[in-house]
């Protein structure tokens, strides 16, 4: 009876601790990976186009909807050589 009422034990706090952790690690970890993509394709992104253009701004937009906030130091094509600070904000 004592072997029973030890798995109900580990069961209920494997239930109510382990699992709800290991799933709020999966779902973070997961959460990090996206945005970190999303990230380096936004700069590939800038770089290939030489600056902020009209089909980068469109992207922007559409990532805004999904709660991602990208903001340019500099709109509009640059110069080679110039510098655009990329920023970013991610609120889930």
């Amino acid at each position: 009876m004592s072997n029973l009422k030890g798995a109900i034990l580990a069961t209920a706090l494997f239930a109510a601790v382990v699992f709800p952790f290991l799933l709020m690690m999966s779902i973070d970890a997961f959460q990090q990976h996206a945005f970190l993509k999303m990230t380096e394709e936004v700069t590939e992104l800038v770089k290939e186009e030489g600056g902020v253009s009209e089909h980068v701004t469109q992207i922007t937009k559409r990532l805004k909807k999904k709660d991602l906030t990208v903001t340019f130091s500099k709109l509009g094509l640059v110069k080679f050589g110039e510098e655009i600070v990329i920023g970013y904000n991610y609120e889930y």
